[in-house]
């Protein structure tokens, strides 16, 4: 699914109307993909300048999930580099992985109807090496001395910290969007959060609020392993309420 191909020329076209603030802007279309005002709009184009070489193109229904994440090289997106996601009609996320100067590099997921991978596949520059069923995670005792990553103060302060600063986008109120949002990140070992990514989609600004509350966390005790701190994956849901 790639709608910045057929729709980049009327990107164009609206791009001189719109207001940059800190190097990230918002496109709006018609069903047909068409630039249109926003009391029309079907959908809509959230895009971010991550670094100099990291252009992220954000896909959402105007009032609903997101569609599709793609990054390019550049803000012209001509060449497909970085982390690209897919999302089914009820904003679940389908599949998901990175591509390098154009072509599938690395790992692809591929959800099917879980919010954990069903199946893995290793690209190589555009051709796939091999792919496999990952194996489904089981709770099972830790081994003496390892540690899970975990927030200052457990589980409950982690729920105060999301509850304390969560604020509904005033977008959403005035949608009546609500909903809960899936978003997975990594517990870095020196305790930081990195990589939010959206697993299950509610609406833009909602999710963007999701995604501001696990970047703007304060560390965490990271995961240890065999005496070593590591890298740990957690899943976290995140619900709205609108009134």
């Amino acid at each position: 699914m790639r709608y910045l191909l057929a729709i980049l020329s009327c990107c164009l076209m609206l791009f001189a109307n719109s207001q940059k603030k800190n190097n990230e802007y918002i496109l709006v279309y018609d069903g047909d993909w068409k630039p249109c005002k926003p009391d029309s709009a079907e959908y809509l184009a959230f895009v971010q300048k991550r670094n100099d070489t990291a252009w992220q193109w954000n896909y959402y229904n105007y009032r609903g999930p997101a569609l599709v994440v793609e990054t390019y090289k550049d803000e012209d997106a001509t060449i497909a580099n970085g982390y690209f996601g897919y999302f089914n009609k009820k904003g679940k996320i389908d599949s998901a992985g990175y591509a390098t100067n154009g072509k599938r590099n690395g790992k692809w997921y591929f959800y099917g109807d879980s919010i954990r991978p069903q199946l893995t596949k290793e690209y190589s520059m555009g051709v796939l090496v091999y792919e496999e069923k990952p194996k489904q995670p089981k709770d099972q005792a830790l081994n003496p001395g390892d540690k899970e990553a975990d927030f200052k103060g457990g589980t409950k302060a982690w729920i105060k910290y999301i509850e304390r600063n969560l604020e509904v986008p005033d977008r959403a109120s005035n949608l009546k969007a609500k909903g809960t949002v899936i978003i997975s990140f990594v517990v870095g070992s020196d305790g930081n959060l990195l990589d939010p990514r959206i697993i299950q989609s509610v609406e833009y600004s909602i999710d963007r609020e999701a995604s501001r509350l696990i970047k703007e966390s304060p560390p965490w005790i990271p995961a240890e392993q065999e005496g070593r701190k590591v890298k740990a994956y957690r899943l976290q849901p995140i619900t709205i309420v609108t009134q």
